[in-house]
């Protein structure tokens, strides 16, 4: 009988093993790195990603767990077309900033974040929108203000004006806010503030959450996108004064745009198998949010880890889209128009009408062949 070499047999044991592995990673699907900010704006995600067995019976394409809220297969008629890796990123500039460094394919986050890092040159589209409205104005209890009206009567008769937190320079609710001030004549300033102004804004950007400042009376309200507002309300802290969207001029804030799904240009170009079947998941979570409420508040409750008086409060007053409607297109020219008024834009923006921003910002083909399979299918509505 010949014998095997013991070298020969474990040089042969490392090939079959390396063989395995190679296998193994090829019959992997192409990974793609989705950030997230974790609140109900982007609930379409998160829909997705509780209710597999729904999605798999209604649609045939649905979120396999591998890892709860971090890893998930994409399961397209049975096959895993997509490997998605959430990453949970803060708001405002942080989710573009990581795409901007390579650590995200895909993010779920500020339009008008997005928008400030594709001026400056960075390889960034936006792909879906997510929703629009859910933003707030919110004063402590014990202020005699109960609606619009009543807070503008109180910032032009105050002593001393009303401190109003936000959350960032360019937040979409600060900015509504500021608008609506100019409208009715109201002067306002920043921080310490100055002689007769009848509102201050303060920037509370570098605190996890402005409940803290407005128990302790640093802030008489502030402004904000949900669910912070509902929070405050459900702890008894404060009391709504007005949905953003009402505020005036007139009409001009209804459906403004807030959350959307943005992409590195990579990633489209690699990968558009894969950004299209995210895209199909976030068109039939958002479908299914619009069909039943109760099943958003349910997922935004579980997702958010927010009581449920919370997410009943807060799921109502977002308006979940996922195609972009000739409101919404609107509401980003109007974005960058007020974006170009404060020199916000100082790159490849600054000198471009609205019209031509928004047209080179947004990229919506795999949207719109998503769509346009789902609905060959019946799928989508």
């Amino acid at each position: 009988m010949t014998k095997t070499h013991p070298f020969f047999a474990v040089a042969c044991c490392a090939a079959l093993v390396a063989l395995a592995a190679c296998a193994t990673a090829a019959d992997d699907p192409p990974a793609l790195r989705v950030g997230h900010v974790g609140h109900d704006h982007q609930l379409a995600l998160y829909v997705a990603a509780l209710r597999p067995a729904m999605f798999r019976e209604r649609f045939g394409l649905h979120l396999q767990e591998l890892k709860a809220r971090e890893v998930y297969d994409l399961v397209e008629n049975g096959r895993a077309v997509a490997r998605l890796h959430l990453v949970k990123v803060g708001g405002g500039s942080l989710m573009p900033a990581a795409m901007s460094r390579g650590e995200l394919d895909v993010g779920l986050g500020s339009s008008i974040a997005v928008a400030k890092f594709a001026d400056d040159g960075q390889p960034l589209k936006i792909i879906c929108p997510l929703q629009t409205d859910g933003d707030m104005l919110a004063v402590h209890r014990d202020l005699p203000i109960s609606d619009w009206a009543s807070f503008v009567r109180a910032a032009r008769a105050a002593a001393k004006p009303l401190k109003i937190g936000y959350k960032a320079p360019t937040a979409v609710a600060k900015m509504i806010f500021e608008r609506a001030l100019k409208a009715e004549g109201i002067a306002y300033g920043y921080d310490t503030g100055g002689p007769g102004l009848g509102v201050v804004l303060l920037n509370f950007g570098s605190e996890k959450s402005p409940l803290p400042l407005l128990e302790g009376r640093v802030i008489d309200g502030f402004v904000m996108n949900q669910p912070e507002v509902a929070v405050a309300v459900h702890r008894g802290l404060a009391k709504i004064v007005a949905d953003l969207c009402d505020l005036p001029p007139k009409g001009k804030w209804k459906h403004h745009p807030c959350c959307i799904v943005a992409a590195r240009t990579e990633a489209l170009e690699r990968q558009p198998a894969a950004v299209k079947a995210l895209l199909k998941l976030i068109l039939l979570g958002t479908q299914c949010l619009r069909e039943d409420p109760a099943l958003g508040i349910d997922c935004a409750c579980a997702w958010t880890k927010h009581e449920r008086a919370v997410e009943a409060a807060s799921v109502p007053t977002v308006n979940y889209i996922a195609e972009p409607t000739s409101a919404w297109l609107a509401g980003m020219e109007t974005w960058v128009e007020m974006m170009r008024e404060i020199k916000f834009f100082t790159g490849r923006y600054a000198n471009r009408p609205p019209e031509e921003v928004v047209k080179d910002l947004c990229q919506f083909d795999l949207q719109q062949k998503a769509a346009a399979e789902l609905r060959a299918r019946g799928w989508l509505k």
